[in-house]
């Protein structure tokens, strides 16, 4: 690739000279149309065997990573290696792919730089954009660099030895890609044009992580709207040492089937079909599904195809197909369970209802992430960053950091001014310098400040920590992150393979981000400060401090060790991973049941919500039992309907011998005559097994012992599933739910707090806690919880 501008000069990547007959043509390069489901022939389709990685004993991964490094090496030696030169901002790389009509021929590409005013529709240079997931292997597919420079001279002593290492040296220039961009830029490649190709592994230098990945990252929201096209690789259908190539073909063509609505109703309900509707359902778990990255890039796209192997189809047919096959979901699950294929009734086991899947996610989000114009070209952006983060939280991405970066693009924030004022705490902004509690807590205290709202402590949006600190490329430590920052593993349904077989926890009982469902601080704002930064004040609606750089801690800003023995849990002892919030205490927990197991809810549960079951027969359900079985809300967030407690009295009909409820035996089989429930009786059973669903029941003691109340009832109500004897139930400031922290204590004698989650607690959802108070003695028993 040329390091200068190609209109300049004859200076090429290595600083060589180049003769004039070897400058590129800058004529634009205009897209070949490709045509719909349209497959090209495989000449040798045992090519793709080679890419199959089989397990290595720890001998064999060695010698590999010896003989790795020692073609490193040569390839270095020699200047075989494609090296990057920095391009300025305001331009991008395009890849050009040079045709081929075999499948397995090397790929040869050319990489040219073009500044932002030249690319675009015709008669600027066309170009696609790639969207992909990186997958798993390692970077050993070859591809060269068309316009070769002279080969190296190299003594014949030495060409023995190279070529050992190194047996294409003869071929140039090149870089080294995945298996499945390998796999994706071959696929693409035309037989008898050239395809132009924007590739972020490629055109990015992704180890400039101070100057241009920042750079260029920020400007990806312009990248991908101004591709005539979008080509989105779901891979070639080998998925785990598995062949499904034929499945998710015949899916592919099924779903443009699916979009003939005639033939719709007979689909759903015709056992033939049951076979393909499950190849569609596998096919919508592919891993790409799962990458955060995909949202904007999907989102920003004029037009899309989605590409499996060697078909393709437009990609609004295919999201459309993904949106009938959700809307009859109910009716295609119930050929999956009369199917005698265990593949396929496996689906109908761990898809209740289709949440967990990426591609219905993704759909949905898609279509809302912007106003256009006519012209496709962006408009504005819907949804804030807040928002973004915590509703699209199962979207991965190799680097925890990303779970901010790679929506920043899409969110309001992206069209907000630079600056909001010398004071406030504005957006985050890209830099890969940040470690991730650095990146995590900018997040935190922008949403704090922004949302004059302490809720997000509640939602589980972070992608965990590595397990092992990043590689040279990108040298981050390993950073235990608090109790106060929500990993995704404890959301509903964890990450997306997690919720492929079912679901995990229970819903939010906070709610989604801007439409607040309680207001169990009885709108008192947060009086916050995150770790040893300046104390956040409130003014008006906005919350603000001084300095929103984040300080350096230790010579090398080391956040994982504190600089005395605190004594604290292990990893967490810096003053950087406390949270300082002000709130009460409104009692403490006194007794705890077990988590709810596959939605049975036991009859100790049931008899401390008030129920009893003498035999005779009931007119009504206490209403802190039926209240708390669905959070007091109904599944919109809203206040539950009136026929909620009539479902509730009926389920009480079917307690089994041992006087549980079973909500998914019941949801499954049914219990009536013909085998189906009534409809608002499953209702609220879908509705009280998504809340409690891995919760605990429990109950609390009041601390608020001044009360002119007599004898008032315990706390009742659901915790988190880590909730144990003697935990804390206190309202934060700022805090739309109650919270359960649990004391602990430094060695030193410092007392702390762990944020062990969110809770509902029956009348203390709407500021009950702080109305039944006085002023005097709100202030009086307010307090600073310093939570790590």
């Amino acid at each position: 690739m040329s390091s200068s501008n190609p209109n300049n000069g004859s200076t090429n990547t290595a600083g060589h000279k180049r003769k004039s007959s070897e400058l590129v043509d800058h004529t634009p390069r205009k897209i070949p149309r490709r045509n719909q489901v349209k497959p090209v022939k495989v000449e040798r389709e045992e090519f793709w065997d080679k890419y199959t990685h089989q397990a290595m004993t720890k001998e064999e991964i060695k010698r590999k990573f010896i003989r790795a490094a020692r073609r490193s090496g040569q390839l270095d030696s020699y200047n075989l290696l494609y090296k990057y030169v920095r391009i300025k901002a305001t331009e991008i790389r395009l890849l050009e792919i040079e045709p081929a009509k075999k499948l397995e021929s090397d790929l040869f590409v050319s990489i040219r730089q073009f500044s932002d005013s030249e690319v675009g529709t015709y008669p600027l240079q066309e170009y696609e954009a790639l969207s992909y997931h990186w997958g798993p292997g390692p970077a050993d597919k070859a591809v060269y660099i068309s316009r070769r420079e002279s080969l190296p001279k190299i003594d014949i002593g030495d060409l023995t030895r190279l070529r050992s290492f190194v047996p294409d040296w003869d071929k140039g220039q090149r870089f080294y890609v995945r298996p499945n961009l390998d796999k994706a830029l071959r696929r693409l490649r035309h037989p008898t044009e050239t395809i132009v190709l924007w590739v972020d592994a490629i055109c990015i230098n992704q180890n400039d992580v101070k100057g241009e990945k920042p750079e260029q990252i920020a400007k990806m929201k312009h990248i991908y709207n101004k591709a005539v096209n979008v080509c989105i690789w779901l891979g070639d259908g080998k998925v785990e040492g598995k062949d499904r190539s034929k499945d998710f073909h015949a899916a592919m063509k099924f779903s443009q089937e699916i979009l003939k609505l005639k033939e719709l109703e007979k689909l759903a309900q015709d056992t033939q079909a049951t076979k393909s509707w499950s190849n569609l359902l596998d096919l919508m778990r592919c891993s790409w599904f799962s990458r955060r990255w995909v949202i904007q890039e999907l989102a920003l796209a004029r037009e899309a195809t989605v590409h499996c192997g060697d078909l393709h189809v437009p990609w609004q047919e295919f999201a459309d197909a993904i949106g009938l096959f959700a809307l009859n979901f109910d009716r295609i699950r119930a050929l999956f369970r009369r199917s005698q294929d265990d593949k396929i009734f496996r689906n109908y086991r761990n898809f209740n209802e289709l949440e967990p899947l990426g591609a219905k996610v993704l759909v949905d989000a898609v279509t809302n992430t912007f106003r256009k114009n006519v012209d496709d070209s962006i408009l504005e952006p819907v949804s804030d960053l807040e928002t973004l983060v915590s509703s699209l939280s199962f979207f991965e991405s190799s680097d925890p950091r990303d779970t901010i970066y790679a929506l920043l693009n899409i969110a309001k924030e992206s069209i907000m001014p630079e600056s909001q004022g010398t004071n406030a705490v504005g957006p985050p902004k890209p830099n890969y310098e940040s470690n991730i509690l650095e990146v995590y807590t900018d997040f935190l205290e922008y949403v704090v400040c922004s949302s004059g709202s302490l809720d997000i402590i509640c939602r589980h949006w972070a992608i965990p920590e590595r397990d092992k600190p990043g590689g040279w490329k990108n040298a981050t430590p390993v950073i235990t992150l608090p109790s106060w920052i929500q990993t995704i593993s404890k959301s509903p349904w964890g990450f997306q393979e997690q919720g492929f077989n079912g679901r995990i926890n229970g819903d939010s009982i906070v709610g989604k981000a801007g439409r607040r469902r309680y207001n169990a601080s009885r709108w008192k704002k947060p009086d916050v400060r995150f770790g040893q930064r300046q104390v956040l004040e409130s003014k008006g609606k906005q919350l603000t401090r001084v300095n929103s750089a984040p300080p350096v801690f230790g010579a090398r800003g080391d956040f994982t060790r504190a600089p005395e023995s605190f004594g604290g849990p292990p990893g967490r002892t810096s003053p950087f991973h406390r949270l300082y919030v002000k709130g009460i205490e409104i009692g403490s927990v006194t007794w705890t049941s077990g988590p709810v197991s596959r939605g049975v809810i036991t009859k100790e549960c049931l008899e401390k919500g008030g129920w009893k079951n003498n035999g005779m027969d009931l007119t009504r359900v206490p209403d802190k039992l039926w209240r708390t079985l669905v959070a007091d809300r109904n599944a919109e967030g809203e206040n539950p309907p009136p026929w909620y407690h009539r479902a509730a009295l009926h389920c009480m009909a079917f307690v089994d011998n041992n006087g549980h409820i079973g909500t998914s035996a019941l949801l499954d089989h049914g219990n009536s005559a013909d085998g189906r429930l009534p409809y608002i009786v499953a209702e609220y059973l879908k509705r009280a097994q998504a809340i409690t669903w891995n919760r605990k029941f429990i109950e609390g003691n009041l601390h608020i012992r001044n009360l002119k109340e007599h004898n008032v009832e315990p706390l009742f109500g659901l915790g988190p599933p880590e909730t144990q004897h003697s935990d804390r139930i206190c309202i934060l400031f700022g805090c739309s739910v109650p919270c359960i922290l649990r004391p602990c204590t430094f060695r030193n004698g410092t007392k702390y707090f762990e944020f062990i989650g969110e809770a509902y607690i029956h009348g203390r959802m709407d500021g009950e806690a702080i109305a039944m108070l006085s002023d005097e003695k709100v202030k009086t028993m307010t307090m600073e919880f310093v939570i790590i």
